[in-house]
């Protein structure tokens, strides 16, 4: 696995850097640690994430099981145990309600060759169990661009009170089919954390 969530992370942090955000890492014992928006690096082989402290340009890490999540500009990346699995990883939460998640994981191919990205989100509840599910690719067969049709109206089934994650991926749905259902993996691309937790 390449390091593809600290590429679309620094995108997405930098086509907002017009704006001021805070960034911090809240451990599982509550405490935060303040850290540097524009630094952050995922190790999924080693469940780690790297950061820097504000005023540091030490590089530090931490594992995946001593924090609940990160906000990092306008980005959340939180741990889970899916349906009560032992097994803790990492995802990009996409949007949250009061009930539900969507969260996000995609993987680039090891081969430099190739330019193949897997992608699969999950709505998950409070308690982290698996509501639905999708994996999908960047691939442009027609199978990849059947499944890659589905994405929006999966998503508006469970989040359709939702009206800024709503308008936020119907923009990028909104031109899919002309290019082969492609550009609503923008939408995946720039992991941007909505909230409608009212």
């Amino acid at each position: 696995m390449k390091h593809f969530y600290f590429l679309i992370l620094l995108f997405s942090v930098n086509s907002f850097s017009m704006e001021s955000f805070q960034s911090f890492i809240l451990t599982n014992s509550g405490s935060k640690i303040a850290i540097k928006t524009n630094f952050f690096r995922i190790d999924y082989v080693e469940k780690t994430v790297f950061y820097k402290l504000e005023n540091s340009e030490i590089e530090k890490k931490i594992s995946f099981k001593d924090f609940d999540f990160i906000l990092i500009g306008k980005n959340k990346f939180k741990t889970f145990k899916l349906n009560n699995s032992k097994e803790i990883n990492g995802y990009f939460v996409l949007s949250e309600t009061a009930s539900k998640l969507l969260i996000l994981s995609s993987t680039s191919s090891d081969d430099e060759d190739s330019n193949l990205v897997n992608y699969v989100f999950y709505i998950v509840d409070s308690n982290s169990g698996i509501l639905d599910s999708l994996q999908f690719d960047n691939l442009k067969k027609p199978k990849s661009v059947s499944v890659r049709g589905d994405i929006f109206s999966k998503i508006q089934f469970y989040f359709k009170d939702c009206n800024l994650l709503m308008d936020r991926i119907s923009s990028y749905d909104n031109t899919s089919f002309q290019n082969l259902n492609l550009a609503i993996l923008d939408f995946f691309n720039s992991p941007v954390y909505i909230e409608c937790l009212k």
